[in-house]
């Protein structure tokens, strides 16, 4: 077996929680808020002026973006969490250069 991925012996997994739910549904997520956050830019093309129009979709974009970088932000947190629930492994030992007692 590899000397990278050996697992910690008697290490727990966990049970997917919430976290697989909000990664499987995240991407419809995004489908439906970026729709719906462009619904009054759209509108207002239908029914308000051009200077409006602008105003409307600096606004529109802007939310757009912080919504994007909240999503993205969720799925980070939410593969960090999947990634903690996994398996344990060994991690490489590195001699201890400094230490409080000196070499005997």
């Amino acid at each position: 077996m590899s000397k990278w991925l050996r697992k910690l012996p008697g290490y727990q997994t966990y049970a997917p929680g919430l976290e697989r739910k909000v990664l499987l549904r995240l991407p419809q997520f995004t489908v439906m808020g970026i729709l719906a956050i462009s619904l009054p830019s759209l509108l207002a093309r239908l029914l308000l002026s051009s200077k409006a129009e602008r105003i409307i979709d600096i606004l529109v974009i802007s939310t757009e973006i912080f919504f994007l970088s909240m999503v993205l932000t969720l799925a980070i947190a939410a593969l960090i969490i999947m990634l903690s629930k996994g398996p344990a492994y060994v991690a490489d030992a590195y001699p201890l250069i400094e230490s409080d007692r000196p070499a005997e």
